[in-house]
């Protein structure tokens, strides 16, 4: 009597199985029954005397592709140690070694008789009916048993597939990479409690890639993988920056941007503006670190190399992926801009029929031939219908040599990686080797701590698991300490013995923008919240795999043109769902984000005293299963010493704005409303008696408040103020905040000409007498370089400013200026006492998307950057402020050198200058006490 499809037999094992098995292969932990039609009937695991009926499935333990089909098995017989399979409609014959341990059963690929299969799926399992599927570890478990099938070696892609029946499956395939033969699976089946012990065993025996603390644990299993970590460009100018936003956001760990201090990825050339004492500097950086108990991360490429490097530039080497070839129909010469082929371009980048209709980075980046030893760029494919013609040519693309081609050459398109520019490492050649080799000695003389694997999914889509787990165990078979956070894009299977934890998607803003320089924007903008349970659904699953998950990575960002920056009810979302699931967040910015956004402090705040919470383990389970609602916000209110977390709801306006955020719940009879306000500061005044209310901080700290007509008139600014209404409604509260008053204070803007400066210093000019006239200058004059600015070899020149404060706090600086080329070019903006580099945060426009004209801007990002970008922060006090507007990018001369107007100055970050204001404040006559002339 069998149970019903994938129910468990009730019967003993031992009595029923071989009454209707063919095929029986077993070890002292399991019993695995087969049919000889190559099916699976029952699995059993002996420890607990557990049978699943499986062969309702009627799953194939194999397929093989042979001439394009995919064709299943349909017999098999063991003799001995040897099981040989069948297939239909065709001759293939296969023989697997089977090897039997106490603890698993191998399935070996020994030979391959008759017609030789391109891949195919070497053993295949159903899953039992009630059981998690790990999709990566290749398993199905519950509390009392995990079925797992194990790659054996490197061959095999091992992953669980879902659906009306899941299944347990090891693939491979003949090439590129490792033959057919020796591929190898091994079955484990044993008490779920028993299972991470049996898998490390099975990795240390099977030559997998692993990452152990000295005790035996791995690294999944250890306190480190509890932390979470910042993720930031440190340089030697800023690691004592780093330092203090660990201790104000209660973080411990740090991971390194990869720009932090290379210029490229492939040789991994030191940047001498970042780390002018090159790897000594990053030694000392990193100890400094440690110093103060911060573990600290590389984050970076190995799969792929800048196409700035030295292996592209001034020759691109020929160790790159291929994912296209052409042919010349006829000779070119070295200024052709038009490039026949015999070839069909369809599929390539730029053509209007490709099938890929979203590209990385953009489109553009991926637009490129390569012919013998030169880089060409070209804008369209054409003609119509034919498709055979690189149209719109640059020549000599990537500091290449433009050169002649003889007729019939074959060209080719590397593999592209939009994110940083660059080319995909072809893994079957030595330069894997070679990059691994640089990383690894760069890694290991520093000491670093943890690792992020980027780039995995751009590796050579003929293997991809394969060449995703082969990249990151080429360079982690070269780290020497142990165990380290190992982190990458792309958990695999191979890998998982070697992760510390998973599951970081892109931040926010990066998500959105990115696809839509892709070519596919979002149907539907989705909100913050929305984002971070995307991380939470990524989280949970790779839980499934007995891996620990993460939520990150996160941002931290501004105000801008699609968003009102983040606020400080979508962070605590995010603590409350860390909290909850009790796993570790992960916060990607930068220095220059976090300071244009006015509630960076009080987000840090936030953060901390959630973390620290969480990393003492003192929540009770109830209240961290209640934060992990869907949808829901909750409140931390100190009062009285202990955390509360109260459910709360948004108001939608409160005193008629939406500058004042509000949000409203009932604490035991209290009602409390946490409200901050994101543009600046001010005063706000409910319609609510004074004597019912008390005022605090985040901390709990009370706050004194004035009272108008027995109203309370309570500060408001970028922090979160609670308030507690004591026998009060949340209806009355909320109703009390919408008929509130709000009085915002204004912001000041200070204005200076170009004209204004205090000194000018080298090939700096005013356009007035050098002959460039802008009639568009709202000044009536500009600043101009008359020489060709270099930003790798900073010259003395510049004009210094000087302006009077009038008031403590962050001010924005925001600049008016025009680029003749259209190109993405800036000007330099250094504090006399700083040392000048003209990189970073002292880059003062660099926005690509100007189209020639005039624009205000802050600091930008390049070629896709739009204006006015982020604002450009600094925190002053009352008195004079002096600064340098140094020259650092432009063609040459006065009549094609950026341009620069007017400055603005403003104690409002989120606040950019329009030339309306401008004008306004020029015909104004602004007072003289703000800007000093010499």
């Amino acid at each position: 009597m069998r149970a019903s499809a994938f129910g468990v037999v009730t019967a003993c094992a031992s009595v029923l199985a071989p009454a209707w098995a063919d095929v029986v292969i077993e070890n002292p932990h399991l019993k695995l029954a087969l049919a000889d039609s190559a099916t699976c009937l029952s699995l059993t695991n002996k420890a607990t005397d557990r049978e699943w009926d499986l062969s309702q499935a009627g799953v194939a333990l194999a397929d093989v592709s042979v001439g394009g089909k995919t064709l299943r098995a349909t017999s098999m017989q063991l003799r001995g140690d040897e099981l040989t399979v069948r297939f239909a409609d065709c001759d293939t014959m296969l023989t697997y070694a089977i090897e039997r341990t106490d603890d698993w059963v191998v399935f070996r690929l020994a030979s391959i008789a008759g017609t030789r299969p391109t891949s195919m799926t070497l053993l295949r399992l159903p899953a039992p009916e009630g059981m998690t599927i790990g999709p990566r570890l290749n398993a199905a478990w519950d509390e009392k048993t995990t079925i797992c099938l194990m790659a054996a070696n490197h061959q095999p892609d091992c992953r669980a597939s879902g659906g009306k029946t899941p299944t347990l499956n090891a693939i491979t395939q003949d090439t590129p990479g490792p033959k057919l033969e020796g591929a190898a699976v091994a079955l484990i089946v044993c008490p779920t409690p028993e299972f991470r012990a049996l898998a490390r065993k099975a990795s240390h025996a099977f030559g997998l890639l692993t990452n152990e603390a000295a005790d035996g644990a791995p690294v999944k299993d250890t306190d480190l993988v509890r932390g979470s970590y910042w993720f930031l460009d440190v340089t030697e100018a800023n690691v004592d920056r780093v330092i203090e936003y660990c201790e104000l956001a209660g973080i411990r760990q740090v991971m390194m941007g990869f720009g932090s201090w290379c210029t490229s990825a492939g040789h991994y050339t030191f940047s001498d503006a970042r780390y002018p004492h090159g790897i000594d500097g990053l030694k000392a950086v990193v100890a400094k670190l440690h110093e103060h108990g911060i573990l600290v991360g590389m984050h970076t490429f190995v799969s792929k190399v800048s196409k700035v490097d030295p292996y592209v530039t001034p020759v691109p080497d020929r160790r790159f992926w291929k994912d296209h070839e052409m042919t010349l129909a006829g000779a070119i010469t070295a200024d052709q801009t038009e490039i026949a082929t015999v070839s069909d371009l369809r599929e390539w980048a730029g053509s209007p029929v490709a099938k890929q209709k979203t590209w990385e980075g953009g489109v553009q980046k991926h637009q490129e031939v390569i012919i013998d030893d030169e880089i060409v760029q070209y804008e369209s494919i054409g003609p119509e219908g034919q498709w055979n013609t690189f149209l719109g040519c640059k020549r000599g693309a990537w500091g290449t040599r433009a050169a002649a081609h003889v007729a019939g050459a074959v060209g080719c398109h590397y593999g592209v990686d939009g994110c940083i520019n660059g080319y995909i490492i072809d893994q079957e050649t030595d330069l894997m080797d070679e990059v691994a080799d640089r990383i690894a000695g760069i890694y290991n003389a520093c000491d670093f701590d943890m690792v992020y694997f980027d780039g995995g999914e751009d590796v050579d889509k003929r293997r991809f698991n394969y060449y995703v787990s082969n990249f990151q165990e080429q360079a982690m078979r070269r780290f020497a300490k142990r165990p380290i956070v190992h982190m990458g894009t792309i958990m695999t299977h191979r890998l998982w013995h070697s992760f510390a934890r998973s599951s970081t998607v892109d931040t926010y803003l990066n998500t959105l923008y990115g696809a839509i320089i892709a070519g596919a924007p979002p149907e539907k903008w989705p909100t913050v919240k929305d984002h971070i349970e995307v991380s939470v659904r990524y989280m949970l699953s790779v839980r499934a795999d007995m891996m620990p998950g993460e939520l990150g990575w996160f941002g931290i960002w501004p105000k801008g043109q699609n968003t009102d920056g983040l606020q400080l009810d979508e962070a605590e979302y995010l603590m409350c769902k860390s909290l909850g699931y009790d796993v570790p967040i992960s916060l990607q910015t930068s220095f220059g984000q976090m300071d244009a956004h006015p509630l960076t402090p009080e987000i840090l705040r936030i953060v901390k005293a959630y973390e620290t919470l969480r990393i003492a383990r003192k929540v009770p389970a109830g209240i961290r299963t209640m934060l992990q609602e869907k949808g829901a916000d909750f409140a931390m209110v100190q009062d009285g010493g202990t955390p509360h977390f109260v459910r709360v709801e948004a108001l939608p306006l409160v005193g008629g704005t939406h500058d004042v955020r509000a949000f409203v719940g009932d604490m035991d009879g209290t009602a409390v409303a946490t409200i901050w306000h994101y543009v600046r500061d001010g005063l706000l005044v409910p319609d609510i008696d004074a004597g019912n209310l008390k005022v605090t901080t985040f901390d709990g700290d009370p706050i004194k408040v004035e009272t108008e007509n027995g109203k309370p008139v309570i500060p408001v600014g970028p922090t979160r103020t609670t308030l507690l209404a004591k026998g009060v409604s949340a209806a009355d509260l909320r109703g009390a905040l919408e008929r509130a008053e709000v009085r915002s204070r204004p912001v000041a803007m200070i204005f200076l000409r170009a004209a204004d400066y205090k000194g000018l210093t080298g090939e700096m000019a005013l356009g007035s007498t050098v002959g460039v006239q802008e009639p568009e200058a709202l000044s009536g004059d500009v600043l101009v370089c008359t020489g060709r600015p270099n930003m790798q070899q900073p010259q003395p020149w510049y004009a210094e400013y000087t302006v009077d404060i009038p008031r403590a706090g962050r001010w924005a600086l925001w600049a008016r200026v025009r680029y003749p080329s259209g190109a993405d070019e800036s000007f330099g903006i250094v504090r006399p006492d700083e040392p000048v580099t003209l990189q970073g945060t002292q880059v003062l426009g660099n926005c690509g998307v100007n189209e020639k004209k005039w624009h205000w801007t802050g600091r930008g990002g390049g070629v896709t950057s739009v204006p006015p970008a982020e604002p450009i922060i600094f925190s002053l006090q009352p008195g004079p402020f002096t600064f340098r507007i140094y020259a650092r990018e432009g063609g040459g001369s006065a009549a094609v050198n950026p341009r620069l107007d007017l400055l603005c100055l403003t104690d409002d970050p989120m606040t950019v200058p329009t030339d309306e204001q401008a004008r306004g404040k020029l015909r104004a006559h602004q007072p003289e006490a703000h800007s000093r002339r010499a």
